[in-house]
């Protein structure tokens, strides 16, 4: 049996880790660079669209329309976004969060021009449970803030139906009531806001 060198043994093993380790990163890092303005100019319309959806403002699905709309009726100076919505009233919109059940719950709040009802909210980032806590970001979720006003008490799934009650999920207390918190934090502080007090 024939023994083997030093080279074959301890240096050729390493040479070949560190050329496929430098191909998949050059493979990596070119994949990153080559999309990274796609990535950007999909993060910028999905926070447009959150924006139109806390305003209560019905979007095309076509990304030139989209953009088009916000352009058209969503103007943001000091962290509020003006959105002209389609009966030419004027809705705020504002950013909020608070802490979820795995990590940060942020969501975009919108109210009525005279901050005195939601107009809805958009979901902009969570990391709750799939099948759980995620379905926050259901339609059926989100459009119960419409027209409502706080502070909010939360009830069972299905049930809500006074100003100031909202829909839990079932089996995701924690979430729901993370929800609650951040938008009676919106109610309470969201008006001031705005008002520049």
């Amino acid at each position: 049996m024939k023994k083997e060198s030093f080279f074959f043994k301890r240096v050729y093993p390493l040479l070949f880790m560190l050329i496929i380790t430098a191909l998949c990163i050059s493979i990596t890092a070119g994949l990153y660079l080559s999309t990274q303005e796609r990535v950007s100019a999909n993060e910028s319309l999905f926070l447009r669209k959150t924006i139109l959806e806390a305003a209560g403002v019905e979007y095309p699905d076509d990304f030139i329309k989209i953009s088009e709309l916000y352009e058209s009726s969503v103007r943001e100076s000091d962290g509020i976004y003006y959105v002209t919505d389609s009966n030419g009233d004027l809705v705020y919109v504002l950013p909020f969060s608070g802490p979820g059940l795995w990590g940060t719950i942020n969501l975009m709040i919108g109210y009525n021009s005279r901050l005195d009802a939601l107009t809805g909210i958009g979901i902009v980032s969570q990391n709750e449970t799939p099948g759980l806590g995620a379905r926050i970001e259901e339609s059926w979720f989100k459009q119960q803030f419409a027209g409502k006003w706080g502070p909010f008490t939360l009830v069972e799934e299905g049930t809500a139906d006074q100003p100031d009650e909202i829909d839990g999920i079932t089996g995701a207390t924690r979430t729901s009531r993370s929800i609650q918190l951040i938008l009676n934090k919106a109610v309470a502080e969201g008006p001031a806001i705005v008002k520049g007090e």
